[in-house]
C-alpha cells in the first residue's frame, strides 16, 4: 500500500518531507514551475542560499566536477550542506529572516523535547534497576528463610 501511494505522489511531484529544524513530517509538492530555473538545496529544497568558498570546504567527486565545469557554489544554512548548481539562486539567505521564522526556537524546542525524553528514559531505567535489586533482595531473604526452615526440620 505504501509503495503505491509513493508512486502516485511521485507522479504528482509530491514527496514526504521532514523539517530539519523540528523533525515534523509533511507531504508537499516538490515542483513549482516558477522556481524551476533556480538552484535548490538537494535535501530540504529551500531556495534561500548562501555561497561558499573553497577556503573552508574542498569539494570532492561530483560536486568538484560540476565546480570545475563552471557551476556556482551554494550552501544551505538550514541543512548545512554545500553543493554546486548551474542555476542561479532565487534568494540570498539571511540570518535575520532565519530568526524571524523562529527556526532557532524550533531547534531549541526540539532539543528540549529530546532532553525530556532522555530524562524519562533514565528514570525508567533507574526504576527497572531498583525493581531488579528489590527482587534480588527478596530472593535472598526467601532463600535464607527456607534454609532456616530446613534446618529446623532436620533437628
Amino acid at each position: 500500500m505504501k509503495e503505491s501511494t509513493d508512486k502516485i505522489r511521485h507522479w504528482r511531484f509530491e514527496a514526504a518531507l521532514r523539517c530539519v529544524d523540528c523533525k515534523t513530517r509533511f507531504v508537499a509538492s516538490t515542483l513549482d514551475f516558477s522556481d524551476i530555473f533556480y538552484a535548490k538545496c538537494p535535501i530540504c529544497r529551500r531556495l534561500d542560499l548562501n555561497s561558499w568558498s573553497g577556503k573552508t570546504y574542498t569539494p570532492t567527486g561530483w560536486t568538484a566536477l560540476k565546480v570545475n565545469l563552471g557551476a556556482k557554489k551554494w550552501r544551505c544554512e538550514y541543512c548545512r550542506i554545500n553543493f554546486a548548481s548551474f542555476r542561479k539562486r532565487k534568494e540570498v539567505f539571511t540570518f535575520k529572516r532565519w530568526q524571524k521564522m523562529n527556526a532557532g526556537d524550533a531547534v531549541r524546542e526540539g532539543r528540549a523535547r529530546l532532553a525530556e525524553l532522555e530524562i524519562k528514559a533514565e528514570h525508567a531505567r533507574e526504576a527497572s534497576e531498583k525493581k531488579a535489586r528489590e527482587a534480588a533482595a527478596r530472593a535472598v531473604v526467601e532463600n535464607a528463610a527456607r534454609a532456616v526452615v530446613e534446618n529446623d526440620d532436620d533437628e
